[in-house]
């Protein structure tokens, strides 16, 4: 008997969307109020999501420590389930608060010298700008890369790339134009020269399939709550196992180290993976509602979700060009993202968004720009509702 998420897989990849759509988007309760495009600020839960943190706090009010080895069993499975995601081994893999702390972790950790640089972009969020810009009483420089036309330029940043650059710093998708950087290409240039590579991956993981080998990747930082669909203050941070030795730890608790059997035995090695940067009790609540979300991902397959979301994305983007709307940056077959951003000669981005929220479909503004970021579960019909819905 062929079993129901290979069913899924099917229905999702050909395209053949029919009752199984219908069946997942009444796992999101938003769909019966609004037409909610906006995950690149804050992806909705879902019922399965809501029943697994009712669950998780039932556990702790009815059960406390006696759950203690349930919720240890849990952050293992979700730890397992998020590094199959990415490509990584479980070991790679630390739980965090956000996107801000895992690349701190990067910041505070590497031995700096003076003159050093990190190389990144003039269109990062601050998640990934103000980790570095502390830096500078030690002495590092860092440098932005100016953007054109909503890109960062391939171009550039490898010609930024010189004998002093320890580190390039990028987002995978720029989170104002979603632009989508060649991260495969940077970090090439990246090994050739000695240099590191840290990526903001918040835009993309959930949206887009993600191997951090293929693509090179030495450090990850990114939160759940986007296109994970997850709880808020449940943050990941990816470090290749090779470089863990080379990371300082300026945080360190009990969970940094293997136990034991004795809380008063200080001499505790810490953990040889990266288990050795989450310092005490993680957020059990967030990773239960994160485990039924990584749960429905994979009941529907990556693949499908990648494919909707270019086919969503794509008729959006074809969409707004027919009506005399101009893109944030120009969608190519292997820089597109889920983010679309969009301006008008004739209305403000102010103008068009509270157009499109009085007619309940949920966008965004960023950067001088309308963003819209639509998911699996939403429809071609809810982007052609927010195309009719746009000021003429």
């Amino acid at each position: 008997m062929v079993q129901s998420h290979v069913i899924a897989r099917l229905y999702w990849r050909h395209g053949c969307w029919g009752s199984k759509v219908d069946e997942y988007r009444e796992l999101f309760p938003i769909t019966r109020e609004r037409i909610y495009l906006n995950h690149a600020a804050l992806g909705p839960l879902s019922s399965r999501s809501v029943a697994a943190l009712e669950a998780c706090a039932r556990e702790q009010a009815l059960l406390a420590d006696h759950a203690t080895e349930a919720r240890r069993v849990r952050h293992d499975a979700v730890r397992r389930k998020l590094a199959a995601l990415i490509g990584a081994e479980p070991g790679e893999v630390a739980t965090v608060k956000n996107t801000p702390e895992a690349l701190s972790l990067v910041a505070a950790g590497l031995r700096w010298r003076p003159g050093d640089r990190v190389v990144t972009s003039d269109q990062e969020f601050p998640a990934n700008i103000y980790p570095w810009r502390n830096l500078a009483e030690r002495g590092v420089e860092l440098h932005l890369v100016p953007s054109h036309e909503g890109r960062v330029p391939l171009e550039a940043v490898v010609d930024a790339i010189d004998d002093r650059t320890r580190l390039v710093a990028l987002s995978w998708i720029e989170f104002s134009t979603g632009y989508r950087n060649d991260l495969q290409a940077i970090a090439a240039a990246c090994r050739q020269r000695g240099t590191l590579l840290a990526v903001d991956a918040i835009q993309g993981i959930g949206a887009i399939r993600m191997d951090v080998r293929e693509l090179g990747i030495d450090f990850l930082g990114f939160s759940s709550h986007k296109w994970l669909l997850g709880p808020l203050g449940v943050g990941w941070f990816y470090c290749r196992r090779e470089l863990l030795d080379r990371l300082d730890l300026v945080m360190v608790g009990q969970g940094s180290v293997d136990q034991g059997s004795s809380w008063l035995d200080y001499d505790r090695e810490l953990w040889p993976d990266a288990r050795r940067f989450e310092t005490g009790a993680p957020n059990a609540l967030g990773l239960a509602g994160l485990e039924a979300s990584l749960d429905l991902f994979d009941e529907i397959g990556t693949v499908g979700v990648e494919d909707r979301i270019k086919r969503l994305s794509d008729r959006l983007a074809a969409g707004l060009e027919e009506r005399g709307y101009r893109l944030g940056v120009r969608r190519g077959p292997s820089d597109w993202s889920g983010v679309v951003t969009f301006t008008s000669e004739r209305h403000t981005p102010a103008e068009i968004h509270a157009r499109l929220d009085d007619g309940g479909v949920s966008t965004a503004v960023r950067e001088g720009r309308v963003r819209v970021s639509p998911h699996f579960y939403n429809t071609p019909e809810e982007i052609d509702t927010l195309l009719a819905t746009l000021p003429t």
